[in-house]
């Protein structure tokens, strides 16, 4: 065990991939900057950025030069942000890796109860979390409920991912071997790599807090391309199927039958409302709206606060 590390209190490696993310991602950093649990390094992967990302990342770096580290990619690798994530990956030294996207904003507990939960069960390979969904303003429009437990994971992968990627909490090693997403499309890949995890016997688990907000806007990747996405998807349940054992219901296949005809035959636009609606993304009270603009605005006077 490394010296920085101690059993209570280990190190979380947070790995930010960062592509043209200059209108969020100051509120990203600072959610993270603003943490319960501070024993963590922030990995900062610019993917070729040609906005002003670069030089907000300097400025954080020159305020947090210990904790913050910074990978400037001269050129995109355009494969998504896990191509990316596996650059912070090489680097990264703590016992646990934080996911987190350049648009999202972490909850201030979020590392907090995401490390006590992999401490109290140690067999459990990665934690998610459930999510408030926000627009580009940062109001609340809708929430991601996802299953909790190992078994809900497993019997719901061959459908859709349930696992809220930009609030995934993984060990950095798994069987002792350091990992890393296996890039076999230019999108989906972590997709692939989780579900090939868990049929290979890795445990899952969701916390039900909501410790992300997770942004949708109109320059969310998530929602480009949907029907060449949707056939990377397609390709990995084949290939869970045939190499790695999986045994979808006759539901789940008749429902990816419909899934492939649904996509195939509508337009874009139309298929980015149909997935909303789909993950349950639906107009809340105006309560939790308010409760999330101030604790927006107390992030960046928290996170001068923290010691770099």
């Amino acid at each position: 065990m490394k010296k920085n590390q101690t059993i209570h209190n280990p190190l979380v490696s947070v790995v930010m991939p960062i592509y043209n993310a200059e209108l969020f991602l100051r509120e990203a950093v600072d959610s993270i900057l603003a943490q319960t649990y501070q024993h963590f390094e922030l990995i900062l992967v610019n993917d070729a950025s040609t906005d002003s990302s670069l030089s907000i990342m300097q400025s954080y770096k020159k305020q947090f030069p210990k904790k913050i580290t910074i990978l400037n990619l001269k050129k995109t690798l355009n494969r998504g942000g896990d191509s990316c994530a596996n650059k912070g990956l090489e680097v990264a030294k703590g016992t646990y890796v934080a996911r987190m996207d350049a648009d999202d904003v972490a909850h201030p507990e979020r590392l907090a109860k995401q490390v006590a939960f992999l401490e109290k069960n140690p067999a459990t390979f990665l934690v998610g979390t459930n999510a408030f969904v926000i627009d580009a303003k940062g109001q609340v429009i809708g929430e991601k409920n996802e299953p909790s437990s190992h078994s809900q994971i497993y019997n719901n992968y061959f459908t859709y991912h349930p696992i809220i990627h930009p609030s995934a909490m993984y060990r950095r090693l798994y069987k002792n071997t350091p990992f890393s997403y296996t890039l076999k499309f230019s999108a989906n890949n972590d997709y692939y790599s989780f579900f090939r995890l868990i049929c290979q016997g890795a445990q899952f688990a969701n916390l039900p807090e909501k410790l992300l907000f997770y942004r949708v806007h109109k320059n969310n990747n998530t929602f480009n391309n949907i029907k060449t996405k949707f056939m990377n998807t397609l390709k990995t349940r084949i290939k869970m199927v045939k190499t790695y054992g999986y045994s979808p219901t006759a539901a789940q296949i008749a429902i990816t039958v419909i899934q492939f005809l649904t996509i195939m035959c509508l337009p874009e636009g139309v298929l980015t409302r149909l997935y909303l609606i789909s993950k349950g993304v639906i107009k809340p009270g105006k309560k939790i709206g308010e409760l999330f603009s101030s604790f927006l605005s107390l992030l960046s006077r928290k996170s001068t606060a923290v010691t770099s």
